[in-house]
């Protein structure tokens, strides 16, 4: 009891005091001169979700020509923490490097809300993206997806909700360090490095605080490594880790899982890096360079 209660006060802090300190991350990827995002509060069945919509520079071919394609981004936080602006640097980058509109999400987190509530928030800015194509001007038929550590988890629910409810189709998902088994016992979250950056207590208190029902946890809609038949549907996938990400056994297992259903999927490991590479300034130069070619070479090629 004394564990739960431990877990309910840290998730409370996590979501409240330390999502209220976020800052974009010191982190240029592309020099272009990207607009400023326009807010823009999305209707889902849980309630207006707010979302910033950044556009690709004026003068680029993907400004110049409509519609552009369109992207939609989920950050990452254990589902407890975090905010969109810490993934400014991303967002700015396929904005003005890929040409793509972002829609990058402000999705609700736990303790407040609990599992599913926030994947089918974000399955419902995927159809809004769509339905809204010609008012907001972009191209409903190409449009991809992005997501960090559970903000991957919650791009890959977005994709088994489209396919449940046979909803809009994906050209493409960038999946960077995901979350992608939640059923998983905290043994298996197992590092080569002392103190990895998402350890046993972290995912302890994700737990308690959005996934409190353990039967739930199975379900492939928090868990996609578990689904069988249900992966053949996905798009085009490119997978990242980091050598030293305590999550890496369970994203490789996942790879494996997919390629076995046929899907195109691209994954790559970083050397010397922890889960939490995406969002540190200290990123070697090298990495940041192979992350931006994977990243621009699939969805251009997919969208």
């Amino acid at each position: 009891m004394k564990a739960i209660i431990s877990d309910r006060l840290r998730a409370w802090f996590l979501s409240t005091v330390v999502t209220g300190l976020t800052k974009p991350p010191a982190i240029t990827l592309t020099n272009r001169a990207v607009p400023n995002p326009e807010v823009v509060h999305v209707p889902t069945r849980h309630g207006p979700v707010r979302c910033f919509v950044t556009r690709p520079p004026e003068g680029s071919r993907q400004a110049t020509e409509l519609p552009p394609p369109v992207h939609i981004n989920y950050h990452g936080g254990a589902f407890l923490v975090g905010a969109p602006q810490q993934d400014e640097h991303l967002v700015r980058f396929i904005a003005g490097e890929v040409g793509s509109v972002v829609v990058n999400v402000d999705y609700s987190r736990a303790p407040k809300v609990r599992f599913p509530h926030t994947h089918e928030e974000c399955f419902d800015v995927l159809r809004w993206v769509v339905d809204a194509a010609g008012e907001r001007h972009w191209d409903g038929n190409s449009v991809t997806i992005s997501g960090t550590s559970a903000g991957g988890n919650l791009a890959l629910g977005t994709l088994e909700l489209a396919r449940r409810e046979a909803g809009p189709r994906v050209c493409a998902a960038v999946l960077i360090v995901p979350a992608v088994d939640v059923s998983a016992p905290l043994s298996d979250y197992v590092s080569d490095i002392p103190k990895p950056f998402v350890g046993p207590s972290l995912v302890r208190t994700m737990l308690t605080a959005y996934f409190p029902d353990e039967a739930q946890r199975s379900d492939t809609l928090a868990s996609p490594t578990l689904a069988s038949d249900g992966l053949a549907a996905l798009p085009p996938l490119l997978v990242m880790s980091g050598q030293h990400d305590s999550l890496r056994s369970q994203q490789e297992r996942f790879v494996e899982k997919v390629r076995l259903s046929r899907v195109m999927v691209t994954y790559q490991c970083f050397p010397g890096v922890d889960h939490n590479f995406n969002l540190d300034p200290e990123t070697p130069a090298a990495i940041w360079d192979q992350f931006k070619e994977l990243v621009l070479k699939h969805l251009r090629t997919h969208w």
